[in-house]
Parts: C-alpha cells; structure tokens; sequence
C-alpha cells in the first residue's frame, strides 16, 4: 500500500537535522510517497532540489508574530491555514521530524497544535518520530499532555525525556526509541591519505540556555585546542551549521574563540567556514582521525562514518546517547572542565578491541531503530 507522508517541522539547513529528517524520510520513500514540509523553504529546495519540500507554516514571519502577539485568538486564526492546507489534507499521515524542539525555551504549542487539527479535524494517522522531551514549564507541561494525548505515537529517544514525559501525564503512546540518525546506517572507515600530522576535527556552537556560561566553555575549548596541539595535530574547525547567511553559523563561534584565546597566529588551526550538505560533509569528517564535536550530530555523524567522537553535551541528549553506546567517559559537560585532559588522553588512545566493540554497538542501535521503523509504519497502516 503507497501512501502519501508529510514530514513536518523541517530545518535542514542544520546537517544535524538533515541527519534525522532525511533518516525517517527516507525509509518511507522506499514504498511511499512523501513531501518534507519545512522551513527556509527557498534556501533549502536550493541546496537539496531533487527532493519535494512544502513550505511550512512556522515558515511565515508574519504567522509566528500573530501567533505570539494574539495569544487568545491565535487558534481560531490558524485552524483554516492549518486544515486548508493541501499537503495535510492529501496525506494519508503526517510525522512531526525527529529532533529536540520539545523545550520550553523554542515555544511548543504552534507545532503540536498543528499537529492535533491534523489529527482531530482531518483525522489522518499523526505521530512524533524520536524527540528529545525538555524540562517543560507547567504550562507547557499541560500544552503537551493536551495535544499529545491525541497522536498516534510519540517515540522519546532518550530514558531521561521517556521518564519525563510520562511524569507529565499517563500517555499510552509514548515509545522509548534512540536517535532516528542511526537509521543513515554506518560506513566502514577507508584508508586515509597518509600525513605528515593527525587532523581532529572541533565543533563548536554557542548556547546561553539553561544558565550556561560563554566564558567556562570558551576555557574549556582552549584547554582542548592545547591538548591537541601538544600531541601535534592539525586542527580544523568543522560543524553540522555552518556557511549560510542569515542562518546559524557555527564557524563565527570559531573565530570568535581563536580571537578570544589570542590563537590568530597559530599555523595548525584553521576553520572551514564553508556550507557543506550531509552528504558533503560526512565526506569531509572520514578525513579526520578524531572529532571532538559540540554538536551532538556531529559525533553521530562522525562515530556512523567510523570516526571516532568525544562530545562536549550542552543539554541532556549528548550525555544520554553516550551513556546508551558505552562510551560514557568520551563525554564533558560543556561547561565542566574537570579530567578533561584523562579524558582525552583515554579517547586519542583508543585501540582496535575498543573500536570494534563501539562499531558493533553501533551496528546494534541501527538494527533497533530498523525495528522501531517498522513498529512507526505499522502504526501508520493500522486503520487505514
């Protein structure tokens, strides 16, 4: 049975969330028909053309600012854009996209709201494909329960949002999954070119949330750039979001680091400041022999192309899915500077037991998720 999926609240300009969207999208392309709605519409069908985008309503200025600005009739004035849309009415199921926009601090009711009229009004099969549940206001917590009470599925990719989500409320549809990026699958490494000097790869990228301190993770990050010189590597500044203007770019945190640690002259750093694709880009990481990555889904992305990651987590999901692959002690805090150098001692020295014990961890998450796949189609068909 072909059926019609629109992949909904898309961003993939960020090659973290190309990662996840076009995981999920993807594996239904094999037998479906799908459309991926998203925002940034004309910069994205520009880098990626040859697949089908829709533009999303949080794509509109001018809905977001009536949305906030008219809190007590914003739903009366979106429930005909949202239920008149064609791509929601023609689809037989709509998957919000793998991510981690669940938080207080990004807003949360535009989205499942979107989602609930899709569901309750069109009566189509809705799901949410492995989220990361934040740390919600009461409020929020009460907006979420509200909606998500009503969706098909909602698959939570770590235990820390499994357990939250299900202290919020007594939701019957909530699955325990891991990361949907797994389901890209994992690249042998291939030879590399012989070099004079080892290269590692650094992400950075700046967050205030939480309480988080510019000054501690800058410290943190020039204790890592001296370690790594000291063992005489090559150092290149490399992220998932990055070489497009007007859009988050990681590699302005990287000059402005390299400035702040007064390292302009140093000839064994640079940045790449260029926009790769996710195809792109995971050809640019298999260059390196280690990733240090700020980004989560740079150390995914870097760890499926047999490279090995050390991540600096600056919200739960880096810590939690370190702790589901056994490499716990790979992993520091973002603002937490403590054994950081035994910690990196231990990951530049990995050896070959080490590494083929991490690949088939890795190899064994990818089956689960193939598994967790098929649970999310045949929920998608149950009724149809």
């Amino acid at each position: 049975m072909i059926m019609k999926i629109v992949i909904d609240n898309c961003v993939p300009l960020n090659n973290g969330d190309a990662a996840l969207i076009f995981s999920v999208g993807e594996k239904f392309e094999n037998e479906n028909q799908v459309i991926y709605n998203t925002n940034n519409f004309e910069k994205v069908k520009e880098k990626y053309p040859e697949t089908s985008w829709s533009r999303s309503l949080l794509d509109r200025r001018i809905y977001r600012f009536i949305w906030k600005v008219l809190p007590f009739l914003n739903k009366i004035i979106f429930f005909f854009p949202i239920i008149l849309k064609k791509e929601y009415r023609q689809s037989d199921a709509i998957i919000s996209a793998p991510g981690g926009y669940i938080h207080s601090y990004y807003g949360i009711e535009f989205r499942m709201y979107i989602l609930y009229l899709c569901k309750k009004i069109l009566k189509k099969k809705v799901g949410i494909y492995s989220q990361s549940i934040g740390n919600l206001t009461r409020s929020d917590q009460k907006i979420f329960i509200k909606y998500a009470t009503n969706l098909d599925f909602i698959f939570v990719r770590d235990e820390i949002s499994y357990r939250r989500v299900l202290e919020y409320g007594d939701l019957k549809n909530v699955y325990l999954t891991k990361d949907a990026a797994f389901l890209l699958g994992k690249k042998d490494l291939q030879d590399k070119i012989d070099k004079k000097k080892r290269k590692v790869a650094i992400s950075v990228r700046s967050w205030d949330k939480e309480g988080r301190s510019k000054t501690r993770y800058y410290d943190l990050i020039g204790t890592i750039i001296n370690i790594c010189l000291e063992k005489d590597f090559e150092i290149v500044f490399l992220s998932t979001c990055q070489g497009l203007d007007d859009y988050v770019d990681d590699s302005k945190v990287a000059e402005d680091i390299i400035k702040t640690l007064n390292l302009k002259e140093c000839t064994s750093i640079s940045i790449d400041s260029d926009y790769h694709d996710l195809n792109e880009l995971q050809c640019a990481i298999r260059d390196f022999d280690f990733v240090i990555g700020t980004r989560l889904h740079m150390c995914i992305l870097s760890l499926l192309n047999s490279v090995p990651a050390f991540n600096i987590s600056y919200e739960e999901k880096g810590k939690a899915t370190y702790e589901y692959l056994d490499i716990a002690d790979y992993s520091i805090d973002y603002n937490n500077e403590n054994n950081i150098a035994e910690k990196l001692e231990v990951f530049f020295e990995i050896d070959e037991f080490r590494r083929e014990t991490l690949s088939k961890k890795i190899k064994t998450i990818i089956a689960e998720q193939e598994d967790f796949f098929e649970i999310a189609e045949q929920l998608i068909i149950e009724g149809k």
